[in-house]
């Protein structure tokens, strides 16, 4: 019996001991902490642990038990505000298709001229009955469309005197020939007005054929409008069969008007200031020589716009380059202010 409450005796002894060492120890420290063997066995730790710790308060349930701990499942406000913010997802766009170029509209001026090759050049290859009747009615439309814009084109040209060529020069035979002689009468008057104030000086050279030739022509000028011709000889020497036998020699002359060849005329007006104005270097015909010299008169100011208009077969009428400038992109959209702009420019040169 003794043999077999050994094991009891001892183990209670041994608890006994325990607690008496515990206490002894906690009166030794003086802090009332247990300690066994110097290790604490964590339980008077309790007061100073914080209370949501899972290992102490539900101590009941294993000193050595592991449990994961538990998370409270939404975050605090500040660690939510610490957290970027979810990554937006673009929308994907699909790539804006350009807009077509719009095709010229069907059976107009620009498709024809775009299509009725194509449709000339389908029928001669692959002459079906389709195929040529298709090419032959777009002929036919196209044609159609021009005999109609010419039909509306007379018509505003002969309701508007300023469009009407006929206000330029008649178009009636008798009235074409009628201006045609005021002009020659006009001319004869202008010439004759030159020659009365201005001379021809004639550079030539002994062995030009072209300046033998010129002398005839300036012989029948001087005898028509009584021009005067100062004949200034490049070479010094005079023309072959005495012809302008009062000739000059050339003292500078030729180099200060920029005579480069033979024969050169120049339409001279005397003065102080010794106005020359260039009519051509080469062989020129009399009536080349008049008209140059009453068209070159009028840009210098030695006729005056009368006398130059009554020398003209076609009455002039242009629109001035000030009046060009003046139209601009929205006179252009607007087909009334555009026409009204251009005729009353022309109509001041009636």
């Amino acid at each position: 019996m003794i043999k077999a409450l050994t094991p009891c005796l001892l183990f209670a002894l041994l608890c006994g001991g325990l607690v008496n060492a515990g206490e002894a120890n906690k009166e030794a420290n003086g802090d009332g902490s247990s300690l066994f063997y110097g290790v604490s066995d964590g339980r008077e730790q309790s007061a100073s642990v914080q209370n949501k710790s899972p290992f102490y308060e539900d101590k009941e349930r294993g000193w050595f038990w592991y449990e994961d701990p538990v998370f409270d499942e939404e975050p605090a406000a500040e660690e939510e505000a610490a957290l970027p913010p979810p990554p937006v997802q673009e929308k994907k766009t699909e790539p804006e298709q350009p807009a077509k170029p719009q095709g010229a509209k069907p059976l107009s001026a620009e498709w024809f001229r775009k299509n009725m090759e194509k449709y000339r050049d389908k029928a001669i290859d692959e002459p079906t009955q389709q195929n040529v009747s298709a090419y032959m009615y777009l002929q036919r439309v196209m044609l159609d469309k021009a005999e109609k814009f010419s039909e509306i084109s007379q018509r505003v040209v002969m309701s508007d005197p300023v469009l009407d060529e006929n206000s330029r020069r008649p178009i009636a035979t008798f009235g074409a020939f009628a201006m045609d002689d005021r002009a020659t009468k006009g001319t004869e008057k202008a010439a004759k007005k030159l020659a009365e104030n201005a001379g021809l000086w004639f550079f030539y050279a002994s062995t030009c054929e072209f300046c033998i030739k010129e002398v005839g022509v300036l012989k029948g000028l001087m005898n028509a409008y009584g021009f005067k011709v100062l004949p200034i000889a490049l070479d010094g020497l005079p023309l072959p069969g005495g012809e302008f036998p009062d000739f000059t020699i050339d003292r500078g002359q030729a180099k200060k008007l920029g005579v480069e060849t033979t024969p050169a005329l120049f339409l001279v007006k005397p003065g102080q200031n010794g106005d020359a104005i260039q009519l051509g270097q080469g062989l020129l015909s009399g009536d080349e020589i008049i008209k140059r010299a009453i068209a070159l008169s009028h840009q210098n100011g030695w006729l005056n716009s009368d006398e130059y208009q009554d020398t003209l077969k076609v009455k002039p009428m242009q629109v001035d380059n000030e009046t060009l400038q003046n139209i601009d992109e929205k006179v252009m959209d607007k087909p009334n202010e555009l026409v009204k702009t251009i005729r009353n420019n022309l109509r001041k040169q009636f």
